[in-house]
Formats: structure tokens, C-alpha cells, sequence
């Protein structure tokens, strides 16, 4: 009983906070009969991850969408499966009916083409004790012809049935009026875009779901010992400091020969899709096993991305009981991977609570950092400072002469190099520059990465700024770039 409440707190909590103020439509219906390909639908994107395999969906996936003037939160949940046996089925059906005890309108979605069965009556038996209006969507009719299956819906006693195609489009404006015809009015503000957008990344089971749950205040997440738990991305708003923020938790990215089912490649790929939408990505790892090649990998995708980074390493009281120590996990993890050096590293545990409260904190240095503009004449004295500790390479016969610097981008930081030589600028050098121009922008270990391009020149910076319209953007040559 008192499980039972919890998950009701949980999930009255989740479709609350992600709601704002709209009206709230759930879809609700068995495993497999099309909700989340009718949720995509309706919210106009692919949110939510469609297969073929029964019990895909298991947190509740949420998207705002519009029909006319009319704005609501759409909730697509989990499989109405009343007799599973397993502990994630469970909770999917459980959260299902408390979204639904919060819905403004239910849409219970039947399969036009295998026809209402027992199971079905017996899910919506419960969905209608709950009192609120419902629709049935009797889905997968793709043609006229088969619009007969609507009859069998109507033997469940539905006063309301709507035909659709949600594969094809076809009948989901009539449904989406009869539901705009059922909102309840209320005056809501537009959303807000948030201040910041940062996503939980890693290999499956490191405690994304759990660190997320933890930020959020809340059990937003479905958390199993299973790997693979979480397949959609799990969306939540935070108010962090002042700021507003976009937390994204996706599923566990394995090395490609390690993902075996389909439905993995789905929730992967979903996962590297979240990658570019956020601005700071949150690589958790498991510090009971240290830095993995696969964690590597995963840095990797992130800073050739041009995203910002902050390394969580998870399960440190585990860690912390086998003996492992931070200034030697932080020395070893660089010393084996220089790149990472960029991003800061912190040390957590998911279950104790202990070093969560400084994730959020972090991820927002990062995204300043990342999003950082600076003076052209502040980093010609860097530039200048830099050339007097450390004479230019030779390249081939020439002297390398860097004659100015200028910002020519963010997000992250882009510094373009006037040169008398713009290719095969020797990687030490390369690397001297990025230190030198961290450590006087105070862009070092925050976690942007940082971009150095060399473009050829023969003027100096004064020269250039007396002569700068004297030659147009086409005629100059295109830069070369160093990505660190």
C-alpha cells in the first residue's frame, strides 16, 4: 500500500511540475497498440521511441503540443498490462493510473486491427473509475475499409470513438477536436525557454536515473538494478539557483558490438540525438570501475559535438570502501586520457546524496564558459604575453609569425590566428596556445572545450583594422582549424 502511494506522489509530481498550468491529455492503452507512434503525432516530433516490441514505453513520456488555440501537456505512458509479473511492467501500469487520476481528458487506445479483446475492457473498466472523460482512439485503421473495427469499441460501451491511422496521419485531427472540444480553459503563460539544457549521459547502469531522481526531488525516473531500465529520455525542469534548467536523463550508450535488440539501437540513438539538443553534457561514470574506453568514447562523441562537459563519478562511497582515493583517480583518468583534462571532474554517490548538490552548480560554470564572449584586444595581450615566453616553431624553412587574434565564435569558444602559416602548425604548439589562453580566460578544467583556428594573413592587427574594408569576407581564404 504504502508502494502504491509513493508511485501516485510520483507520478501526480511528474505530470504537475512538467504541466505548468495546461490542460493535461493521457494516453492510456495495452502494450503495442500505437500510443507513443500517436504521441509523436500529436506532438508534431519523434519523442518518444516506437517498436514493434511490447512494453517499450516505461517512464512517462510528456510533450507540450497545439491544436487551433488550443495548448495541453500530452502524457504517453506505459502499457496497460494488468496481469505482469515484471517489477518494471508493474510500475509502468501503476504510474499509467495515477497520470491518468491527474488527466483533464483520457484517450484509451485500442488495436483497430487485432479488435477489442477481454484485456482491453478490463483496462478501461479502470480508467473510467477514475471519473475523468475519455475518448477511444481505435488505432491502425489505415483505410476506410476497415473503420468496421470501430464497432467493437463501441461494445465496450464508449459514448465517444475516434478512427485513426497514427502511422499515416489519418483521423488524428479529428480526434485532436474532440479532444480541444473537452480541454477546460485556462490562462497559462507560454513556456519559458530554459536557461539551461544539460543531459545525464553514460554506459548503462552508472546511476543517471538515480542522480536524476536525486536533482529532481523526486522519482522522475523509473530505477531498476537492470540494465537498460530507461529507453525514451526523461525530461525535467529544475530551478537551480535562480536558473532554470532543462535536465535530460537517456538511456545507457554500449559499444556498438555490445548492442544486441533493435530496440537498444533505438534508445541509443535517442541518446546521441540528446547529445546536440543540450548545451552541457553530464558524463556519469562508474568510479568503482574507473574511466572506461568506453567512457572515453563517449567524451569523445561529446566534445566533437562542441558541447560542454562536467564528469560525475558515480558510486564513490562504493569506490571510496575499496580503497580508491580522489587525487588518485583524478591524476590516473587524465594521465590515461589528456583530452578529458578540460572538464571537471566531481565525486558522488546517488544513494547517500553525497556531492549532488554540486552537479547543477558545475554544469552552469561549463555553460557560462561555453557560451563566454571576450575582447579582441584582451586576447592580443594574451597572444602578446604568450609569444614572449615561447618563441614559434620553425614550419618547414619559415618562422611561424602570429600576427593577431580575434573571438570569432561561441558556444564553444572559436579563436581565429592571423598568420603568416595557416597548416601543419605542430600540435605542441598548438596545445601551448589552449593552456595559455585557459589560464588567462579562466577557461581551464570548467569544461567547455575551446577551438583555435589559423587563417593566413600578411598584416598585423593595426594594419588590419586601418585596411578592414578594404577586402571583402569571399576573397579570404578559408581557416584552418585545431579542434582541442
Amino acid at each position: 500500500m504504502a508502494r502504491r502511494s509513493k508511485l501516485a506522489e510520483r507520478s501526480s509530481a511528474i505530470v504537475a511540475q512538467a504541466a505548468a498550468g495546461l490542460p493535461v491529455v493521457v494516453l492510456v492503452g495495452r502494450a503495442n497498440v500505437g500510443k507513443s507512434t500517436l504521441f509523436n503525432r500529436i506532438v508534431r516530433r519523434r519523442r518518444a521511441i516506437v517498436s514493434p516490441v511490447a512494453g517499450t514505453t516505461r517512464d512517462l513520456n510528456l510533450g507540450r503540443a497545439t491544436h487551433g488555440e488550443r495548448e495541453f501537456m500530452v502524457v504517453d505512458s506505459g502499457g496497460l498490462e494488468l496481469y505482469a509479473a515484471h517489477p518494471a511492467t508493474e510500475r509502468a501500469v501503476a504510474e499509467a493510473l495515477q497520470a491518468v487520476a491527474a488527466a483533464d481528458v483520457v484517450v484509451f487506445v485500442v488495436d483497430g486491427r487485432e479488435g477489442v479483446i477481454s484485456a482491453d475492457a478490463e483496462a478501461l473498466e479502470l480508467v473510467r473509475e477514475t471519473g475523468r472523460p475519455t475518448l477511444v482512439a481505435v488505432n491502425k485503421i489505415d483505410n476506410a475499409g476497415q473503420s468496421a473495427a470501430a464497432a467493437d469499441a463501441y461494445a465496450l460501451g464508449a459514448a465517444d470513438v475516434v478512427c485513426v491511422s497514427a502511422a499515416h496521419g489519418l483521423g488524428v485531427d479529428d480526434l485532436l477536436d474532440a479532444i480541444a472540444a473537452r480541454l477546460p480553459r485556462r490562462e497559462v503563460e507560454p513556456e519559458a525557454r530554459p536557461d539551461l539544457r544539460v543531459a545525464l549521459i553514460g554506459r548503462p547502469n552508472v546511476g543517471k536515473s538515480s542522480l536524476l531522481n536525486r536533482l529532481a526531488g523526486f522519482e522522475r525516473a523509473i530505477v531498476d538494478d537492470r540494465p537498460g531500465t530507461t529507453r525514451d529520455p526523461v525530461d525535467v525542469r529544475l530551478n537551480a539557483g535562480g536558473r532554470d534548467v532543462l535536465l535530460i536523463d537517456t538511456a545507457g550508450i554500449r559499444r556498438p558490438t555490445r548492442i544486441e535488440e533493435n530496440l537498444e539501437q533505438f534508445s541509443v540513438g535517442r541518446a546521441i540525438e540528446t547529445i546536440r539538443r543540450a548545451e552541457v553534457l553530464i558524463l556519469v561514470i562508474d568510479a568503482s570501475e574507473g574511466v572506461t574506453d568506453q567512457d572515453a568514447r563517449l567524451a569523445r562523441l561529446v566534445e566533437s559535438n562542441d558541447r560542454a562537459m562536467v564528469i560525475v563519478c558515480n558510486k564513490w562511497d562504493v569506490a571510496a570502501r575499496a580503497g580508491k582515493r580522489v587525487p588518485v583517480f583524478v591524476r590516473d583518468a587524465y594521465d590515461r586520457h589528456p583530452f578529458l583534462e578540460f572538464a571537471p571532474m566531481l565525486f558522488t554517490s546517488a544513494i547517500t546524496g553525497d556531492g549532488v548538490d554540486r552537479i547543477i552548480p558545475a554544469a552552469a560554470r561549463a555553460g557560462e564558459a561555453w557560451r563566454a564572449a571576450f575582447q579582441t584586444a584582451h586576447l592580443n595581450r594574451i597572444l602578446a604575453e604568450a609569444l614572449a615566453a615561447t618563441d614559434p616553431p620553425l614550419i618547414g624553412r619559415r618562422r611561424l609569425r602570429l600576427m593577431y587574434v580575434t573571438q570569432t565564435g561561441n558556444a564553444p569558444p572559436r579563436f581565429t590566428f592571423f598568420a603568416n602559416v595557416e597548416r601543419d602548425i605542430p600540435v605542441h604548439y598548438v596545445r601551448f596556445l589552449e593552456n595559455r589562453f585557459r589560464e588567462a580566460l579562466a577557461l581551464a578544467n570548467v569544461g567547455t572545450p575551446i577551438r583555435l583556428e589559423f587563417r593566413r594573413t600578411g598584416r598585423s592587427w593595426a594594419e588590419s583594422r586601418e585596411r578592414s574594408g578594404e577586402s571583402s569576407d569571399a576573397a579570404r581564404p578559408r581557416p584552418s582549424q585545431t579542434r582541442r
